[in-house]
């Protein structure tokens, strides 16, 4: 089946059990995230913390606004989500030491997720002149955040960091150049998208209160 960005005549789409999955996976990442500030509780930590946040939450971003424009339940659509389900399984595994002996295969694991989205918009917007465009410009940005990592991966200290910083600039500018110009979007199932995702954070959280409250009181 070819993969085609829907029509706005489509009316509004619900979100599906497969994008519910895809933020099962970054509500995962967002738990190593907070794991690895609290295993090193200073302002370095902290920024570091928030850099791979930030990366994390853009790449989650550009698949909301993906499966906002195409079907993920199509057969190849399906195909490339669950690869790049894995990817970011991937990279949220390597979170903990991300900017130490696991900083190469965080830079792979998260290439892997933005090549698979760049790859699947491409596809979808042949025929649309703006859209194309649109994911042109997103993909020089994401091309040159993806170069930095893996170039981030090699160092370490504050360069390394910077480094970082000036990769997710690039990747939120290359999305911000045009202003929207080009991009497919239905409200309803963005706003649902980004609620879900809230709810989902926020229930994660009220387990492991829970599950630490327990072992509290079972321990003392």
């Amino acid at each position: 089946m070819a993969v085609q960005a829907r029509n706005d005549a489509e009316g509004e789409e619900r979100v599906t059990p497969l994008e519910l999955f895809f933020d099962l996976i970054f509500v995962f990442a967002i738990t190593q995230v907070t794991g690895f500030i609290s295993e090193d509780p200073t302002w370095a930590g902290l920024v570091k913390g928030l850099l791979v946040l930030g990366v994390l939450w853009w790449a989650w971003a550009a698949y909301a606004w993906l499966t906002n424009t195409i079907n993920p339940e199509e057969g190849a659509v399906r195909l490339v989500m669950f690869g790049a389900m894995a990817a970011m399984l991937i990279a949220s595994l390597a979170v903990p030491d991300v900017f130490g002996d696991d900083a190469l295969l965080f830079a792979c694991a998260y290439a892997f997720v933005r090549v698979a989205h760049l790859a699947l918009y491409a596809v979808a917007g042949r025929g649309d002149r703006d859209l194309l465009g649109a994911v042109a410009r997103l993909g020089t940005g994401s091309a040159i955040a993806i170069g930095l990592l893996f170039v981030a991966s090699a160092l370490d200290g504050r360069l390394q960091v910077g480094i970082w910083a000036v990769a997710l600039l690039f990747d939120a500018a290359g999305a911000l150049i045009g202003g929207g110009r080009g991009w497919r979007l239905s409200a309803g199932h963005f706003a649902e998208r980004h609620a879900l995702i809230v709810i989902i954070a926020v229930g994660e959280s009220i387990v492991a209160l829970g599950v630490g409250a327990t072992t509290d009181l079972t321990t003392g």
